[in-house]
């Protein structure tokens, strides 16, 4: 019964207007991240606790400081200290179990494992500090300047702390490491010796309370006191082909965390979408010629260009703005930039098009006639005039020399 009441609630939830949604976290940034911006925040660059979302820079920097995955390493119980005090999450690692470090990246993010992280990160610098420096040169390389590590765990402390923006950076950075990419978006692990299967948080969750979560492609969950439900998030409708990624913090109780990432996704994906502006092989400005057979050249659009919107393009508010030469002169050469069209839509740049020849423009000395023909008809008359007027003097000059002879 619980879980079909959470159903109702989000199918409910999901048809209201964006601004209505009563968001359960309070620290939220989402991302179309085909155009890289952001498309909905709350409180995007207040520090935050991040919980487990700190394993996103520790999996990261262990991955960058790993050479082989299938490297052994022994586990030692010295690297669990203070994490049964802390009430962190495990995932079972024994003394002295010899595993790869494959298998502690995957224990350490996709079941959020502290002691596997323990295990990783001493193994890697020889001591937790080490770690947590080299995750802070990270974000110092980053530009992560309102980002601060004090554990590689993400257990609650005054200086670890981050925002939900630059969280969302890290993790944009981390989805270009290839290994990064195929764990975040890995739904069940078993270790090298089979001694422990490690499943996905979100996903484990999701199950749970029977959320939808296909187009969710990787997530990487968190929990302390101070950050509360927190999840990293990427998600991709398919329908309209864009990719959207979403970090938030601070969400009350599970599955609030996931109901916000679910309601947003969803929103988003039901209003927005890519409108056309000017498609392909639109006439987008034509230019006289001068002197040539051809009188004018057409310029078309090289692609779409689109504008990301919830409602369909107004045709009257789309200006094609050109700035360049107004006159292709003649034999101008193939390849000549002649000038740019900015696209614009609200009075907003979209796009700007170079304006590139790509025909030949001869030179007719029919046209040039045809054209300057009153001119040929003055200078013709002037010819004609003064031939008459020299042939007349030349005459004159001749029968007064004929009658100084005589």
């Amino acid at each position: 019964m619980k879980k079909f009441l959470l159903f109702l609630f989000l199918f409910l939830f999901t048809i209201v207007d964006i601004h209505a949604l009563e968001l359960n976290s309070e620290h939220v940034v989402l991302y179309n991240l085909n155009d890289n911006q952001i498309v909905y925040e709350l409180n995007k660059d207040e520090q935050t606790s991040i919980a487990s979302l700190t394993k996103i820079m520790t999996t990261l920097v262990a991955i960058e400081h790993i050479s082989n995955y299938d490297e052994k390493v022994t586990v030692r119980n010295d690297m669990f200290v203070g994490l049964k005090e802390a009430n962190a999450a495990v995932i079972g690692l024994r003394h002295n179990q010899v595993v790869t470090y494959n298998d502690l990246l995957y224990g350490m993010f996709l079941a959020s494992g502290a002691d596997a992280t323990r295990a990783i990160t001493i193994s890697l610098a020889g001591s937790e500090d080490q770690f947590v420096d080299w995750m802070n040169e990270k974000a110092k390389e980053l530009g992560l300047e309102h980002t601060h590590f004090e554990n590689t765990v993400g257990l609650d402390d005054k200086n670890h702390y981050s925002t939900v923006d630059e969280v969302a950076t890290l993790l944009k950075v981390a989805m270009e490491n290839e290994k990064f990419k195929e764990i975040f978006m890995t739904e069940t692990y078993t270790f090298s010796d089979q001694s422990i299967t490690v499943s996905s948080t979100f996903k484990k969750t999701a199950k749970n309370f029977n959320l939808p979560y296909d187009f969710i492609l990787g997530a990487k969950t968190g929990y302390t006191d101070q950050a509360e439900r927190c999840l990293a998030s990427i998600a991709y409708d398919e329908t309209n082909q864009i990719m959207y990624l979403l970090v938030t913090t601070n969400a009350d109780g599970s599955p609030k965390h996931i109901l916000d990432a679910v309601n947003l996704y969803h929103y988003y994906f039901n209003h927005y979408k890519y409108y056309p502006l000017v498609k392909t092989r639109d006439t987008i400005v034509t230019l006289l010629t001068q002197y040539s057979k051809i009188k004018e050249v057409a310029f078309y659009a090289p692609k779409d260009i689109t504008k990301y919107l919830d409602h369909e393009v107004s045709k009257e508010e789309v200006i094609l703005e050109y700035e360049g030469e107004t006159i292709i002169h003649p034999n101008t050469k193939i390849g000549t930039k002649l000038g740019v069209v900015n696209v614009k839509y609200n009075n907003e740049l979209i796009e700007t098009i170079d304006i590139i020849l790509t025909t030949s423009v001869p030179f007719s000395l029919f046209v040039f006639i045809e054209i300057n023909k009153i001119y040929f008809i003055i200078g013709f008359t002037l010819l004609l005039l003064f031939c008459f007027i020299v042939i007349k003097v030349i005459k004159k000059h001749h029968n007064k020399k004929k009658f100084e002879f005589r």
